[in-house]
């Protein structure tokens, strides 16, 4: 082998060592629970999460090709159609951002002019992302997002950024933040909270919408992690037994454990003297009936004084 040779394959070495590839991924986030959860979260939120989980993606970083067999382009033979999906590494900003389902690909360079590839080197193709502020009808804001050049052509498609949240299915979103707005909109809707100032504006909007339109019971649990839903369902179930009145048996016992505490420290006796005092107190203590009304014995008295 060349020194050339040698120290390209060298160098090529080293890069990919030094490039820690994280693992891939299919989206960007994922709905895993195990049986205990399973029991206890609701079938419209796990019914939503199988549906993201199990459909496909619209191809975004390469046009699907129709039919069996076609013709290679650099080859000029004939081959099978084989429509594999390229590989997309989604990072942490992929769920903080807007972007239309596009991602990092990790690749090689191949060298023009030859069919071979030439000192393989790794490549990244990350997508180009701007700010942006995108203006909700619904919600009556501007968010300042960072988007994709794609999800501002989408917007422009879907003819509103409302129309592109509402209408886009979830596995094409690929975003929590874009679920997370999806979910205001949806509250706002069901609720009836937009626009509350301007009834005939808040009419137009709600029936421009309603195609969109669920009950506020399925619109609280879109947009939501496992982890989050858990602690929702955690809360609803604590707040329930809040409201439940507490059996007679468990408030006697209660009182009773209380009094043999307060007898056995010697502190009951005392403690009855001072709910007797405060009674006493709070009869002679006048209303404001008795000090608003000059002929009452308060005034009187008072009266007597000065």
């Amino acid at each position: 082998m060349s020194s050339s040779r040698t120290a390209a394959y060298i160098l090529r070495n080293n890069r990919i060592k030094n490039m820690r590839f994280p693992r891939t991924k299919k989206a960007a986030y994922s709905y895993v629970w195990d049986d205990k959860a399973d029991k206890i979260l609701p079938e419209h939120y796990k019914k939503r999460c199988l549906e993201f989980m199990t459909s496909e993606p619209t191809p975004v970083h390469y046009v699907p090709s129709s039919g069996t067999f076609g013709i290679h382009k650099l080859t000029k033979l004939p081959n099978k159609i084989q429509n594999v999906p390229i590989p997309i590494v989604y990072p942490q900003e992929a769920n903080e951002e807007l972007w239309g389902g596009e991602g990092i690909i990790m690749g090689y360079k191949m060298d023009k002019g030859k069919l071979r590839m030439k000192n393989r080197l790794p490549k990244l193709w990350k997508p180009f992302i701007c700010k942006r502020a995108v203006y909700s009808e619904i919600l009556d804001k501007w968010f300042e997002i960072s988007v994709t050049m794609r999800v501002l052509d989408l917007i422009d498609e879907c003819q509103g950024f409302d129309n592109y949240i509402l209408k886009t299915q979830e596995r094409d979103l690929n975003s929590l933040l874009a679920m997370k707005i999806r979910r205001e909109m949806l509250l706002a809707l069901a609720n009836k909270t937009c626009y509350s100032n301007d009834k005939e504006k808040q009419e137009k909007v709600l029936q421009k919408y309603k195609a969109f339109t669920i009950p506020a019971e399925e619109a609280e649990w879109v947009g939501l992690t496992v982890s989050e839903a858990l602690v929702k369902v955690k809360r609803s179930v604590e707040a329930q037994l809040e409201n439940q009145p507490k059996p007679l048996k468990e408030i006697y016992e209660e009182n009773l454990v209380l009094k043999l505490h307060l007898k056995k420290e010697n502190k009951w006796e005392q403690l009855m003297d001072e709910i007797d005092q405060t009674k006493e107190e709070a009869k002679e203590a006048p209303s404001l009936i008795a000090k608003i009304n000059p002929f009452s014995e308060y005034n009187r008295t008072k009266n007597k004084k000065s």
